[in-house]
């Protein structure tokens, strides 16, 4: 793949993965995903919510994920980093994007993050075979001190 032709590729992967997260309806595209994720069970997909631990595989996550959620919408805000690997079969890409949530009950949260997946190569396509959100959240002070602080 050209340089030039494989930058609009993966941009182009990059916005559907964010096209098919973001719903008005509380359920993400997960016809869409499904083609974007590879089927195995013990692909681990971390996500910027708990549960920590992430989700064993595709399924896993479409039966659990975000029971009270009533909207999602992710965008891509930067340029993707594409990284070749294993004569192409591997791909490693890095954006970060905005993350808007809102749940049942009214609460929800607006997130800026860095996303990194791990695609490879399968009958032709390319699937994520591992995804790790990085996302900074306002923490609370504490009345700990800081390490610059420590005497």
């Amino acid at each position: 793949m050209k340089s030039h032709d494989a930058v609009v590729f993966w941009n182009e992967r990059a916005d559907a993965f964010c096209k098919a997260w973001s719903s008005e309806v509380g359920r993400p595209d997960f016809q869409a995903l499904s083609k974007l994720y590879a089927a195995d069970a013990d692909v681990v997909i971390y996500d910027t919510l708990p549960p920590i631990h992430g989700f064993l595989g595709f399924e896993q996550m479409r039966q659990s994920i975000y029971p009270a959620l009533t909207r999602i919408h992710v965008q891509r805000t930067g340029p993707i980093a594409v990284k070749q690997l294993a004569k192409g079969r591997v791909v490693v890409t890095s954006y970060p994007f905005h993350l808007s949530y809102g749940f049942a009950g009214g609460t929800g949260y607006e997130i800026e993050a860095r996303i990194s997946e791990v695609w490879e190569k399968r009958g032709g396509e390319y699937v994520i075979v591992h995804e790790h959100p990085s996302t900074v959240y306002d923490l609370p002070a504490t009345s700990h001190p800081s390490p610059s602080s420590a005497t």
